[in-house]
């Protein structure tokens, strides 16, 4: 049998049986401290030096440069933030020299989320080369186009909407159907199919307490069923155009329909929200041609991660194909306190598109809104080998997955209508299956008032979809484990969460520092009773017998 380079060394005689104890007590130790630890590792693992997006190029060009990714954070939540700016502040600074002395090189915007830097840069002068010497720097690539994943006509579902690298915006007049009259029963047919009324009724939360940053083409608030509470525009290079909510708007209906689809009111006497009292801020990262850049996407996840409220992303949109790029981003934001949803995309089976096919996203497909829950034909899903598809991935990952994870409501989905106070339209698509995941989200975290962290939340909305096939048929890559169920996930997410923090004592309470049996309480946060100390403790015992049991009669053994 071979023995790698680590087991070449000669075995170690036998320790003696206290020997073995106080390693255990170690290891014991050392368990407590590496699991009492939060997030997962930060950061895109991915080299991505073998992409030269200057090779064809001339004169001025855009590009986006990749540095060093942090590691394992010490930092949970909220503060995971900071810690993210000051590893990018620090990472950037060679570059920055760089390119102060090139010509023809300027930086146009930092992204701490991604570590990353959009740079313009004149491709006569430097080479790829030159940027990949620059210290921390692991990659460069193409600041790539990103378009949305809704738009489909009524009647023409199947047709996908991309052609070459681009998505083509299909003409506003054939991507909706207007609804000539107001919407017809209490909910919607894709509330309903997911059972949304009922985990109202069994929970008391219609999403209150809860934020989803909506990232998207923009929100109309002047839509009687939209409440708008703020609002971000950016550009292509991910420059902040605007952040007052009087200067919402949405052009081209896809954002205001998402939003509506996760907080939609009943104004019209039918709800068309999943969470009708969640928190919608609205981001804006697309241009007025329907279709928005990698930077000015980064933008708008970086400016909702940095909003501690913000519990959800909700993206419909996509890069087609797996794209790297967005590992990082989405891993950060997780890894921040908010998940990922993402639309799966629209170029039917055996495609899929990034950010959903990141294995840290939560993918969503489309089905119709039928006995059989079908899977609509233009809805994407495909087997993942991450090898294959990524190159080199986080260690967390598995070998293998499908994309999407869940499906939801996604064809002839009607909404809120841009450019009117009382409008509705049908849209189809994985676009408008997604916000119906996101609003369960938000149900979910205003029913465990945010106790929930994102990897719990992810998992109950996963693992209580059901399938139409029966409970051992999932997950694959048309239905990934199933249709989400409402009262089922938020069921599953208040019995995962933590309790409440314990209250104060009161008037009839044990009197403070003391415990019902009269003993003394001990709180987490007194002074030698943390897990650190127990670990300093079980070290010094260690040292201490180790350091009798080696001297004997007068020598050390």
């Amino acid at each position: 049998m071979s023995v790698s380079s680590r087991s070449r060394a000669a075995a170690p005689r036998a320790l003696p049986s206290i020997g073995l104890l106080l390693v255990a007590l170690a290891i014991v130790a050392l368990a407590l401290l590496v699991f009492s630890g939060g997030a997962a590792a930060l950061g895109d693992p991915i080299d991505e030096r073998a992409a030269d997006p200057l090779a064809n190029e001339t004169g001025t060009t855009d590009i986006v440069v990749r540095l060093d990714p942090i590691g394992e954070p010490d930092a949970e939540g909220d503060a995971v933030v900071d810690e993210l700016r000051d590893h990018a502040a620090d990472q950037r600074t060679a570059f920055e020299a760089f390119a102060e002395e090139t010509d023809g090189m300027t930086i146009q915007r930092e992204f701490w989320l991604a570590n990353a830097l959009l740079v313009s840069v004149d491709a006569d002068e430097t080479e790829a080369a030159d940027l990949l010497s620059v210290a921390n720097v692991t990659g460069i690539h193409d600041n790539v186009v990103v378009g949305t994943h809704g738009d489909l006509a009524p009647d023409d579902a199947h047709e996908p909407v991309e052609t070459g690298d681009t998505r083509e915006q299909v003409d506003i007049d054939h991507t909706r159907e207007q609804v000539d009259s107001q919407p017809s029963g209490s909910h919607t047919a894709g509330l309903d199919l997911i059972d949304v009324p009922d985990a109202w009724d069994r929970f008391d939360t219609r999403g209150s307490g809860a934020t989803v940053a909506v990232i998207d083409t923009g929100v109309d608030p002047t839509h009687q069923d939209i409440e708008l509470a703020a609002w971000a525009d950016f550009d292509e290079n991910g420059t902040l155009v605007s952040d007052d909510v009087a200067d919402a708007t949405d052009p081209d209906g896809h954002g205001t329909h998402v939003a509506g689809t996760v907080a939609g009111g009943d104004a019209s006497g039918t709800y068309v929200g999943v969470a009708p009292d969640a928190t919608i801020h609205g981001i804006d990262a697309f241009g007025e041609d329907g279709s928005a850049t990698f930077a000015g996407v980064l933008a708008a996840m970086e400016h909702a991660t940095a909003d501690e409220d913000v519990d959800v992303l909700q993206m419909s949109l996509g890069a087609s194909g797996t794209f790297r790029g967005f590992i990082a981003p989405v891993r950060n934001a997780r890894a921040s306190g908010a998940i990922v949803v993402a639309a799966a995309g629209n170029e039917g089976e055996n495609t899929s598109s990034s950010p959903a096919n990141v294995h840290d996203a939560l993918a969503v497909g489309a089905v119709r809104a039928d006995e059989n829950r079908t899977v609509a034909e233009f809805s994407s899903g495909e087997p993942i080998n991450s090898t294959a598809a990524f190159g080199e991935f986080p260690e967390d990952w598995p070998d293998h997955y499908v994309v999407p994870d869940v499906t939801a409501p996604g064809v002839n989905v009607v909404s809120a209508e841009s450019g009117t106070t009382d409008g509705y339209v049908r849209r189809q698509g994985t676009s408008m299956a997604a916000p119906h995941v996101s609003g369960l989200a938000a149900l979910a975290v205003a029913a465990t008032d945010g106790r929930i962290d994102p990897d719990g939340l992810q998992t109950t909305l996963v693992d209580t979809a059901v399938h139409p096939d029966g409970p051992n048929a999932g997950p694959d890559h048309r239905h990934g484990h199933g249709v989400v169920d409402a009262p089922a996930a938020v069921a599953a997410a208040v019995d995962a969460a933590p309790p409440p923090e314990s209250q104060p004592a009161e008037n009839g309470d044990d009197e403070p520092g003391t415990g019902a049996d009269g003993g003394q309480d001990v709180d987490d946060d007194t002074p030698g009773f943390g897990i650190a100390p127990a670990i300093v403790a079980v070290i010094a015992v260690l040292a201490g017998v180790l350091s009798a049991r080696r001297v004997r009669g007068g020598r050390r053994v």
